[in-house]
């Protein structure tokens, strides 16, 4: 998954605030509530982070967005606090 360096850094703000709900496991891949300036619905896929879907404003332009990589971040630490490594 690429993003960039801005992306990144508010979808951790976003992760580290738990602002991340509803999250649930598929076999096909993750999707969750994301609070932002309204609530988002979220998807990821479980092979493929950097593919999904949000509702958001880049969501629906098929971009990448804030949410959907903390979606990915959760999927990946199961809320658990991240390193500072």
């Amino acid at each position: 998954m690429g993003v960039d360096e801005k992306t990144w850094e508010r979808a951790v703000r976003i992760y580290k605030s738990g602002k991340v709900t509803e999250f649930e496991e598929s076999p096909a891949g993750f999707t969750a509530r994301v609070v932002g300036s309204e609530p988002y619905d979220v998807a990821v896929s479980e092979n493929h982070f950097g593919q999904g879907d949000c509702n958001c404003f880049l969501g629906h332009q098929g971009k990448l967005c804030k949410h959907m990589v903390a979606l990915a971040i959760y999927a990946i630490k199961r809320g658990k606090p991240l390193n500072k490594n």
